[in-house]
C-alpha cells in the first residue's frame, strides 16, 4: 500500500504539471513558425540546404524564403538539433494536424519527462521527503518552465538531455557500466548538437570525473569517441560545404550583438542589422560567405572592446550580475511579471548561495557549482536572455536544496 501511495504521489504531480502546461498553452502558445525557424524550415523543404539567406541573380539577399530553383546558402550558425526535430514532426503530423501544435504537444511530454528524471536525481542525493518533494514541486510549476513548453524554443529538449546528462553521469559514479556511458557519451553529442558550446562543458565533465576523482582514462576514450560518433554526420555535411572541420560557427555574430555601443545586457540585434546597411563588408559570395561574415563581427566587435576596455569590463559585471540574480534594465515583455521575478529572485539567490557552499566539496556538487559558475562567466562574454537563466534552474535547485535543509532545521531548532 506505501508503495502504490508513492506511486500515486508521482503520478498526481505529473497530472498536476500537465494540466497547469495544457492551461498556459492553451492561452498563451506560439501557433506558428517565425523569424530563423520559418525561413529555415522552407529553405530546407524547396532546396535540401540548411540556410537562411539566398542568392538571387548573382546577388545575396538578406535571410528570405527561397523559391524553387534559387540557391540557399548553407548555414553553420546555429546547432541543427531543434531544427531536425522541428522537420521531423512536421513530417509525423503529415498535414493531418497543425504541426506547430504538435510540437508544444511533444514539448509538454518532454517537460513532464524531465520531471520525472529530476525527481530521480533528487532522491539519490536526499533522504528527507519534505526537501525531495518540495525541490520536483518547485522544479515543476516554476512559471517559467510551464511556459517555456509552449514556445517554439529549444530550452525545453535541452533541459530533458542535460537532466539526462546528469542521471548517467550520476549512475557512472555509482557503478561504471558500459552502458551508463554510452548512453552519457551519446546524450553528450546531442546536447552539442543543441548548443554548439557544450562541448566545453563536456570536456570539463570528462576532466573533473573521469581524471580528477575515477582517473580512468579508459573511459574518456570511450566517451569520447561516442559522442563524436554522434555528432560526426553533421561535421561530415559542414566539410562538404565548407572545407573544414565547424561544427557552429555564430562567435563572432554573438560577441557583437552582446559588445556594441548601445551598451545592452540582452543584446542588440537592431545594431548588427544598421550596421550592415551603413558598411560594405565586401565579403565574397560563396559557401563560405556565412563563415567569413561571422569573422568580420567578431573583428568589429573585439574593435569596440579595446576603444573602449573599462566600459566593456563594466558591461560584463553587469551581464554577470543579470544572470546571477536579475536584470534590471530588461526589456522583454512581462519580465517584471510577478509570476516571473518572483521564484526567479529566490531561486537565485539560494542557489547563489548553495554554490559558494557547496565548491569545496568535492564530488558531484562542486561540479555542479562549476557548471553553475562557468555557464555565467561564459554566456556573459555575449549577451544574457531570460531564458538562458532556465537552462540553469535544475542546478539551481539541486543548489540550493544545501540552503533549504540548513533554514528548515533552524526553523525546527
Amino acid at each position: 500500500m506505501k508503495k502504490l501511495l508513492k506511486i500515486n504521489k508521482i503520478y498526481y504531480l505529473l497530472f498536476l504539471s500537465l494540466l497547469a502546461r495544457l492551461f498556459v498553452s492553451y492561452f498563451y502558445s506560439d501557433t506558428r513558425l517565425e523569424n530563423e525557424w520559418s525561413i529555415l524550415l522552407h529553405n530546407y523543404e524547396i532546396s535540401g540546404v540548411l540556410g537562411f539567406k539566398v542568392i538571387i541573380n548573382e546577388y545575396l539577399v538578406l535571410p528570405n524564403n527561397a523559391e524553387v530553383g534559387e540557391r540557399v546558402l548553407p548555414t553553420v550558425f546555429m546547432p541543427p538539433l531543434y531544427f531536425f526535430f522541428i522537420y521531423l514532426t512536421k513530417l509525423l503530423s503529415n498535414n493531418l494536424v497543425n504541426f506547430v501544435n504538435l510540437i508544444v504537444f511533444f514539448q509538454i511530454i518532454l517537460s513532464l519527462f524531465s520531471v520525472i528524471i529530476f525527481h530521480k536525481i533528487i532522491k539519490i542525493y536526499v533522504n528527507d521527503k519534505i526537501v525531495i518533494w518540495t525541490s520536483t514541486l518547485i522544479f515543476a510549476f516554476f512559471p517559467l518552465n510551464v511556459y517555456i513548453a509552449s514556445q517554439i524554443s529549444s530550452i525545453t529538449l535541452q533541459i530533458f538531455l542535460i537532466l539526462i546528462f546528469f542521471y548517467f553521469l550520476i549512475l557512472i559514479l555509482k557503478k561504471n557500466k558500459l552502458k551508463n556511458l554510452i548512453i552519457f557519451s551519446f546524450i553528450s553529442g546531442l546536447l552539442i548538437l543543441i548548443r554548439g558550446e557544450f562541448f566545453l562543458f563536456y570536456f570539463i565533465t570528462l576532466f573533473y570525473f573521469f581524471l580528477y576523482i575515477k582517473k580512468s582514462f579508459k573511459s574518456i576514450l570511450v566517451s569520447l569517441l561516442i559522442s563524436l560518433l554522434t555528432i560526426s554526420p553533421y561535421l561530415y555535411r559542414n566539410y562538404q560545404h565548407f572545407n573544414t572541420l565547424v561544427l557552429t560557427k555564430s562567435f563572432g555574430f554573438n560577441l557583437l550583438k552582446g559588445n556594441n555601443p548601445s551598451f545592452k545586457v540582452e543584446g542588440d540585434y537592431e545594431f548588427i542589422q544598421i550596421l550592415e546597411k551603413k558598411e560594405k563588408n565586401n565579403i565574397k559570395i560563396d559557401n563560405n560567405y556565412n563563415i567569413n561574415l561571422d569573422n568580420y563581427y567578431k573583428e568589429k566587435a573585439l574593435d569596440y572592446i579595446k576603444s573602449e576596455p573599462l566600459k566593456y569590463l563594466k558591461l560584463y559585471l553587469l551581464k554577470v550580475f543579470s544572470f546571477l540574480f536579475l536584470d534590471f534594465n530588461s526589456t522583454y515583455p512581462n519580465y517584471f511579471n510577478f509570476f516571473h521575478i518572483f521564484p526567479k529572485a529566490i531561486i537565485s539567490i539560494t542557489g547563489f548561495i548553495g554554490a559558494i557552499i557547496l565548491v569545496k566539496r568535492k564530488g558531484f556538487f562542486q561540479y555542479l557549482s562549476f557548471y553553475y559558475f562557468l555557464n555565467v562567466f561564459l554566456f556573459s562574454v555575449f549577451f544574457i536572455l531570460p531564458r538562458y537563466s532556465l537552462i540553469l534552474l535544475p542546478v539551481q535547485i539541486l543548489l540550493s536544496i544545501e540552503v533549504f535543509k540548513y533554514l528548515r532545521c533552524k526553523l525546527l531548532d
